[in-house]
């Protein structure tokens, strides 16, 4: 590895942040993206900053630099960019000229000091480098004002008490980790007499929401796939899936307000097209966060101007919608109500908005699985599920298989149930069963450990039965999941892009043999069970709706 004097010294001390074996630094180049192919965490960042800091000098400071650049900039860092500016910081320290701009690894672009502008064609309003245009909502007639205070909400009643049979509207985006806990809120309203409607496909709904269900059809459409990792995601997560979802859904969901006329729109924070049509509406809805990528909201200090080009992407939404001016807040946070399916056991103490309610995992029933092989469970071996959810399929192939590895000598012992589509493992040892559906609720009381992507609700899943984790988290919020699992005791984390078999069998058997983390996931199921789960939810929807007579 060559190409600039410093490059392998910042690269060594890359790999004692990483805690990487030596032979680790050949698979390194100068054009190694920091953001694509090395992988780190917002902790891994921190580490190496501060060493970068010790070693080169303040203006070292890689995690501060990083916050002046654009999306695209971001994604495109490379190692010998982080070497031209060790030396730029060098130099500054021992007092020698500095450039305004620090060359990038081929000498064409700037990577500090001026920031070149974004390419031509950007679009009007879009951070510098994000060339493509926000896509276009429908075109939409004249709506209904919304009132003038977005936080006015009809008068209403006190949380838990019972009033009179209301309507809600439930939207969300089609992702079981989604749908699922918002379908246990929906159970809920219905056994307390509230008429329920969701609005999305049927295709999907039905198999989740059982046959009792009303649905207004809206056709699933696909979108591009989730394959981006680390700073990538939040493209491909927003231009990829969240407001192509907002473009196609809206009409539909415009047309089941018109004909349900609800009283309350419950939404998941990733459907936006169900904040804008509240908006149209004049209608009250609460925001129910089933992750915490966009609850927490990190890039808020850590990479503000991926934060910003969000809020950009929400402002475009608005504006093609019909509405006038600017969104009156942040469309992920309704001003009425947030539920998030979390509890302060896991998160820790984190600063909410005031109408923010914490009521852990909203679990329900759900349609068995008769197909499950039931009977290759042998209660004498431990069981261990592993899952990375749905979005991160595509990228788990090579975990899978260095999970596998894991698990290979392990048959003594346990057992391993592993959620990934046929195919993907090549020949499996007996002990290890490879399903691509798989029950998991009806596991959980069965299992040991879960091996996870760290998606909030898979955590919050395992640790409602009191079951320990091994995270190794891809990106969005399972980052953040994963430190949260890791400081309440309850698991242990590694790197989903680097750990070796080694290190996940050690890991794995940390977390199955240290009674302290099976102690500490059932300190947090505790706390869960306290919060309420869906009937809490329930409760706080309640309060929403208007006081006063049946509507006819």
């Amino acid at each position: 590895m060559t190409a600039h004097p410093l490059l392998r010294e910042v690269a060594e001390l890359l790999r004692r942040t990483l805690g990487q074996p030596p032979a680790w630094l050949d698979t390194l180049h100068p054009d190694t993206l920091l953001d694509s192919e090395l992988h780190l965490e917002s902790h891994d960042l921190a580490t190496w900053s501060l060493a970068l800091r010790t070693r080169y000098g303040p203006a070292a400071d890689l995690a501060t630099h990083l916050t002046t650049l654009d999306l695209d900039a971001l994604t495109t860092v490379t190692l010998a960019d982080v070497a031209a500016l060790a030396a730029t910081a060098e130099d500054r320290a021992a007092g020698a000229p500095v450039p305004g701009k620090v060359a990038a690894s081929d000498g064409t672009e700037p990577y500090g000091g001026e920031r070149a502008e974004g390419p031509t064609g950007a679009a009007p309003g879009a951070p510098p480098g994000v060339a493509e245009p926000v896509p276009d909502l429908p075109s939409l007639s004249p709506s209904p004002s919304p009132p003038s205070d977005p936080s006015a909400v009809p008068s209403a009643v006190a949380v838990g008490a019972r009033t009179r049979p209301g309507r809600f509207l439930f939207v969300s985006l089609p992702l079981f980790g989604h749908v699922n806990p918002l379908a246990a809120v929906s159970r809920e309203l219905t056994a307390r007499g509230h008429e329920v409607l969701w609005a999305g496909s049927e295709a999907f709904l039905r198999p989740l929401l059982g046959e009792g269900t009303p649905i207004a059809p809206i056709p699933l459409r696909a979108h591009r796939g989730q394959a981006d990792r680390g700073l990538a995601a939040a493209r491909s997560r927003w231009d990829g899936y969240i407001v192509p979802h907002a473009r196609h859904t809206l009409p539909g969901i415009e047309r089941a307000v018109a004909a349900f006329r609800p009283d309350v729109l419950a939404v998941d924070q990733h459907a936006v097209a169900g904040a804008l049509a509240a908006h149209r509406a004049g209608l009250p809805w609460a925001s129910l966060a089933p992750t915490t990528m966009e609850l927490t909201r990190p890039y808020r200090t850590t990479v503000p101007r991926v934060e910003e080009w969000i809020e950009q992407r929400m402002a475009a939404m608005w504006r093609a919608a019909g509405l006038p001016g600017e969104p009156p807040h942040d469309l992920r946070f309704s001003p009425h109500l947030l539920v998030a399916f979390t509890g302060e056991a896991l998160t820790g103490p984190l600063e909410w908005p005031d109408n923010a309610v914490l009521v852990g995992p909203a679990l329900a029933a759900r349609e068995p699985d008769r197909t499950f092989p039931w009977e290759w469970i042998d209660p004498a071996r431990r069981l261990v599920l592993v899952t990375v959810g749905t979005l991160s399929l595509d990228l788990a192939a090579d975990f899978h298989a260095r999970v596998v590895q894991a698990l290979r000598p392990l048959g003594d012992r346990l057992q391993a149930v592993v959620a990934a589509p046929d195919g993907t493992v090549a020949d499996p040892p007996a002990h290890v069963l490879v399903r691509p559906r798989v029950p998991v609720l009806e596991l959980m009381p069965k299992l040991a450990a879960v091996v996870s992507h760290g998606g909030l609700n898979t955590v919050c899943e395992a640790l409602a039965h009191g079951v320990p984790l091994l995270v190794a988290p891809i990106k969005g919020d399972q980052p953040i999941n994963a430190a949260q699992v890791a400081a309440a005791g309850a698991g242990r984390r590694v790197r989903f892009a680097h750990a070796s078999p080694q290190q996940l069998r050690t890991e794995l058997l940390a977390v199955l043999d240290d009674p302290s983390h099976a102690a500490a996931a059932r300190r947090v199921r505790e706390s869960f069970a306290a919060a309420g789960g869906a009937p809490a939810a329930a409760d706080h929807l309640e309060t929403l709706l208007p006081a006063g007579p049946t509507r006819p």
